[in-house]
């Protein structure tokens, strides 16, 4: 588009230029006598220019009228005119179809010259014969108007006929020469080299020389290939040609003009600029824009139209800058793109952490994952995420003790777990290392969950996989307590003991047997039961059930038969003194013997013989007295009406100390009266008690805790020791021995 305005404002300057000539032709007298040539200095102008170029004499006033506009549409020329171009030579420059007729003298003289010209004297002609018609108006002054006001107007014939030659119309038959003329004119200007024209007219002082001698009109020429026009001039005349030195003088002077135009061109291109650049900071600054100043010169065009083409040239070019940029980054983000893309297809799966988790030895399969892999750095990264399972897995085996253990491999990363029962409550939370030390309190259904943890790098610039992974399943805690026999078998009057492990609800296992028991007692970790045989149980096989729990375990015990003694008499005078029976405690000894301490008192040095001089046994455990048997009812044991001791009487010194057997605790320190006399009752836990009777002095109390071999009592002559578990008795004797074996556990 601005090609196309340039284009057009060129030829709008061709046209003014055109009809400036065309006025001015007009206005010269048509019968003015030739004008005197011009010095040497003008011929390089006038040689290449039409003859009608060459002004006649015409009134003074017109030619001031034409001067003025040629000043006028000079500058306008140059400022529709491309920056740097020279104004382009017309064809029909200079030409005036509105000469006179040719019956004048001068202009026949005119036409004589122009056809006598060579054409090659044109094309030797200098680049200044292409100047506008201003430069040759500046350089041949008006003839005085004195002079030519005699002489009569043109005709408007002549322009009616060059507008119809301009405009491809057929001229009148007495122009034809003219109009033949004009295409060699315009393929000379074309070929001519374009020079801008001056802003102003150059105004030349004439000479005396030069005032005296009229103006001879420039040789016109002739177009090739047609026959000049006749004139009154004798054929074949020679044009007058200026001579080396003026020509040479002229040449400089023009190169002095156009030295002063290019100067001027560059001022007004520079203030130009200075304007545009103005009204680009007003617009950035939201200013209004400060007055166009009128320029010298300016042609009717002002500094805002030529600083908005500078503006729209800027604009061009920015915006090509940013088309240019904007490839750049699309071409940069698409290499980027195809790396990235690159990177994003190498961080594969492969990547991934593999950990392992085993639960109480069962290998744990993951639910769900979360992990992401580096593709540039810490900056970008790929997830890989899944789902594996919506519900928590089950593990096939049950957990069979309380306290499993938790494997996670490789070892190094952070975990969290969480477990909770079957009603949802949380019985840990915590870490894996932790979890080592928990123990189930019951059996049970249970759910755990386990994220492990891949945190970042804390070292700069390391890259790493970072995510979780979760576990989560179910699991049957059935923990089944240790539950051990003392012995497969026992002798009566003796005992046996149960241990069993840790239970995780904590409830006290249950013993079920036909044998008479007090139950099971908290012992360490555990639970101890004591079993005693009474000196009459049958022989045989017991079966004995332990429930713990949830668990049920049935032992078999074998009961062996002991061999007691009897003793046969004749009169009851010779039964053993004091006898004190089974079934002869008062009711608030029979009580104490219900209830028991928990803790095992001896299992830190077991039972010792509570007195100090050697056992003198008077009647031993199980030993049976019988008044009045038969010969028969002896040899075969048996017969009614003995009496079985379920203690030992013994001989021993009166004032002898009697110390403890093992620890314990005083439960009763009192006389009794009768044959139970002083009587001490000491508590072992777990249901074993101490008894003595018959006893002259107690140097204890009701409460006292006792350490084994501490002196608790003074013996008389005869003391009754027996020892109980719950409310059997069982030899007491074996126990200080230590030949019970059941006694070794609790």
């Amino acid at each position: 588009m601005q090609e196309e305005k340039k284009a057009a404002a060129s030829e709008q300057g061709k046209s003014r230029r055109r009809r400036r000539r065309r006025k001015n032709r007009q206005g010269a007298a048509p019968g003015a006598a030739p004008l005197q040539a011009a010095p040497e200095r003008d011929a390089p102008e006038t040689a290449g220019a039409p003859a009608e170029q060459t002004e006649t004499a015409g009134p003074a006033g017109e030619q001031a009228d034409a001067s003025e506009k040629n000043v006028s549409a000079a500058p306008e020329e140059q400022k529709n005119m491309p920056e740097g171009a020279a104004p382009e030579a017309s064809a029909t420059d200079g030409k005036m179809p509105g000469a006179a007729p040719e019956k004048d003298a001068p202009a026949q003289e005119s036409g004589d010259r122009e056809s006598a010209a060579p054409a090659g004297d044109a094309q030797a002609e200098p680049s200044g014969a292409g100047l506008p018609a201003e430069g040759n108006d500046a350089l041949h002054p008006a003839v005085p108007q004195e002079e030519a006001g005699d002489q009569p107007s043109a005709p408007e014939a002549p322009q009616a006929a060059e507008s119809a030659g301009e405009t491809g119309e057929p001229c009148p038959a007495e122009e034809a020469p003219e109009c033949a003329a004009a295409p060699e004119e315009t393929a000379e200007a074309a070929a001519a080299p374009e020079t801008p024209a001056p802003d102003r007219a150059v105004e030349t002082e004439p000479s005396e020389q030069d005032r005296s001698a009229p103006e001879s009109p420039a040789p016109a020429e002739a177009a090739p290939g047609e026959e000049a026009p006749e004139s009154g001039g004798p054929e074949g005349a020679a044009p007058q040609l200026p001579e080396d030195g003026e020509a040479e003088e002229e040449r400089s002077e023009e190169e002095e003009e156009r030295s002063e135009e290019e100067e001027k061109r560059l001022s007004d291109m520079t203030r130009t600029v200075q304007l545009s650049i103005e009204q680009i900071m007003a617009q950035v600054g939201e200013e209004e824009p400060a007055a166009p100043e009128e320029t010298e010169q300016n042609g009717g065009e002002t500094p805002e139209e030529e600083g908005g083409e500078t503006v729209r040239v800027l604009q061009k070019s920015l915006s090509g800058i940013a088309k240019w940029l904007l490839l750049v980054l699309f071409f940069v983000l698409v290499i980027a793109g195809f790396g990235v893309a690159w990177l994003y297809g190498n961080a594969t799966p492969d990547m991934v952490p593999s950990i392992e988790v085993a639960f109480d030895g069962q290998t744990v399969e993951p639910t769900a994952y979360k992990w992401k892999v580096p593709v540039i750095g810490n900056v970008f990264k790929r997830t890989y995420a899944d789902t594996l399972s919506s519900t928590p897995t089950a593990l096939a085996e049950t957990v069979d003790q309380a306290s499993p253990d938790f494997e996670v491999s490789p070892a190094g990363y952070r975990d969290e777990l969480t477990v909770s029962d079957s009603a949802g409550e949380t019985v840990y939370e915590g870490d894996t290392k932790g979890f080592s030390d928990f123990l189930f309190t019951s059996n049970g259904e249970y759910t755990a969950k386990l994220v492990v943890y891949s945190d970042a790098s804390k070292v700069p610039g390391d890259t790493s996989v970072t995510g979780s992974e979760t576990w989560q399943f179910t699991f049957t805690v059935s923990v089944q307590p240790t539950i051990q026999l003392s012995a497969a078998y026992a002798e009566q009057g003796g005992a046996v003991a149960v241990r069993v492990g840790e239970t995780l609800d904590g409830q006290p296992p249950v013993l079920t047997a036909s044998l008479e028991n007090p139950g099971f007692f908290r012992s360490g970790t555990g639970w101890i039961c004591y079993i005693p045989i009474p000196w009459n149980a049958a022989a045989g096989t017991q079966e004995l059930a332990v429930q713990a729990g949830g668990y049920t375990e049935t032992f078999e015990l074998e009961i062996r038969a002991a061999e007691w003694e009897y003793n046969d008499y004749y009169a009851d005078s010779q039964l053993t003194a004091p006898y004190i029976g089974e079934d002869d405690l008062p009711a608030s000894v029979e009580k104490l013997l219900e209830s028991s301490e928990d803790a095992v008192a001896w299992a830190n040095g077991n039972f010792v013989q509570p007195f100090l001089n050697s056992l003198d046994v008077e009647l031993a455990f199980g030993t049976t007295e019988y008044v009045g048997r038969s010969y028969s009812e002896r040899s075969r044991n048996t017969g009614a009406g003995g009496r079985t001791a379920t203690n030992v009487v013994l001989n021993t010194v009166s004032g002898e100390p009697l110390i403890a057997p093992a620890n314990g605790t005083v439960v009763l320190a009192q006389d009794l009266g009768g044959d139970l006399g002083y009587t001490v009752v000491i508590d072992h836990g777990a249901g074993v008690k101490s008894l003595f009777f018959n006893l002259r002095e107690v140097s204890v109390e009701k409460g006292d805790e006792l350490k084994q071999g501490q002196v608790i009592a003074e013996c008389g002559r005869t003391t009754v020791a027996e020892m109980r578990i719950g409310m059997v008795p069982i030899d007491p004797v074996q126990v200080w021995r230590g030949q019970c074996d059941a006694f070794k556990y609790y």
